[in-house]
């Protein structure tokens, strides 16, 4: 699997506002990718229509092999923090990550220590 979200001619409509108009775009597995655009480019639009948040008037979206709104409701094997996220406040970074981990059990504290290390953050670093 080399293409892990492939969209296809999407296009999303909010009444006669065009947001998305013909948009085909393929992100390839294993890869960081990013979305540049100006204040109200549908950027988040087509965040969300590739996770099942929202279905496009027109085309398809298919997400690790799966057809987002046909063989699932929502892309599979995905997160997405959309505008403002939300932390628990007055804990630390590693225990707002914890948290998040545990939501869907896939992650565990040894990953969790894994990405604070990456990102050069001390995993046992105690400050809130």
């Amino acid at each position: 699997m080399n293409n892990a979200i492939e969209a296809v001619d999407v296009s999303k409509r909010f009444g006669k506002d065009i947001v998305l108009d013909h948009i085909s775009i393929t992100f390839e597995s294993g890869k960081i990718h990013g979305i540049v655009g100006r204040n109200g480019s549908g950027k988040t639009v087509l965040m969300k229509c590739i996770l099942g948040f929202l279905r496009p008037t027109a085309g398809q979206i298919t997400v690790f092999d799966k057809r987002v709104g046909r063989d699932c409701d929502f892309a599979p094997h995905t997160g997405m923090i959309i505008e403002t996220p939300g932390f628990l406040p007055g804990e630390t970074g590693r225990s707002n990550l914890l948290w998040l981990g545990r939501l869907r059990g896939k992650v565990s504290k040894e990953r969790v220590n894994e990405a604070l290390t990456l990102c050069g953050l001390d995993p046992k670093l105690r400050k809130g």
